[in-house]
């Protein structure tokens, strides 16, 4: 799948700039339509290391409703988590009715950084990928909404990108020695990619695969995404859409920097 992935789309930064403000608003406005309704979404991000993940989450979630969403910062797992079912962590931390959870990693870490760094046996790796499709289905099958977004970028980019964090002195703290260690093994990271995608893109939890050579590009590309999914759901479920009542404004100083 990823072979077939365009990375050199782009998008100006002035189309970028006046698409952003509208896309904001129509998230926004279906954040509280999922509320009003009880449909909870959970939101995936995953993607190579300094593919732009952090950027596309802050600006996907700027406008939001912070009392309805939640942000998870997946870490590996911890004492007393080594000590229950891996999926554990992840069923504690699933939204309530009408809310929406946000992950930065996610329970694919298990198929992907456990397959090439921690060496994950096979059937350890086939039984996690019948956790993963049972645990979606769950979700699914009791009207969450799964929208899961990998940002791919070349290994070149990635090799430029990690450079340029280093070598400044306020971000090189971004850049740590793992980084470097996956880059290495992209082609062995490539591999597991590509079957994580094949084995888990169900019809019901679909992957979107974000372009993110381009910043400008991924942004938008992942808020299409995002709203694309939510409208489907809402339809779905016999729910009407909110209204389109963006009225274009003049930029804030805020809107200028992002």
């Amino acid at each position: 799948m990823l072979e077939t992935v365009d990375l050199e789309q782009n998008l100006r930064k002035s189309a970028y700039k006046k698409q952003r403000p509208r896309l904001q608003q129509r998230l926004y406005a279906l954040q509280i339509a999922c509320r009003d309704a009880g449909i909870p979404v959970i939101i995936v991000f995953e993607g190579w290391d300094a593919a732009g993940k952090d950027a596309a989450m802050k600006l996907m979630t700027q406008k939001l409703d912070p009392r309805s969403f939640t942000i998870h910062d997946i870490q590996p797992p911890r004492t007393y988590e080594t000590y229950m079912p891996w999926l554990w962590r992840f069923w504690l931390k699933i939204p309530r009715y009408g809310e929406m959870a946000v992950f930065y990693h996610s329970w694919y870490e298990r198929v992907l950084t456990g397959r090439v760094e921690t060496r994950l046996p096979k059937q350890d790796l086939h039984r996690a990928y019948r956790d993963i499709g049972n645990f979606e289905r769950a979700l699914a099958d009791d009207g969450y909404v799964i929208i899961k977004l990998f940002f791919h970028i070349s290994q070149e980019e990635q090799a430029r990108r990690l450079n340029a964090l280093q070598s400044d002195p306020l971000s090189n703290w971004r850049v740590r020695p793992e980084h470097w260690e996956r880059h290495n093994k992209y082609d062995q990271f490539v591999a597991a990619i590509e079957e994580m995608l094949k084995r888990t893109n169900a019809p019901t939890a679909p992957w979107d695969i974000i372009p993110a050579t381009d910043a400008w590009w991924a942004r938008i590309a992942v808020f299409e995404a995002v709203i694309r999914r939510i409208e489907e759901a809402l339809q779905a479920r016999g729910q009407a859409l909110p209204p389109d009542t963006y009225i274009e404004e003049e930029p804030s100083l805020e809107d200028e920097e992002a």
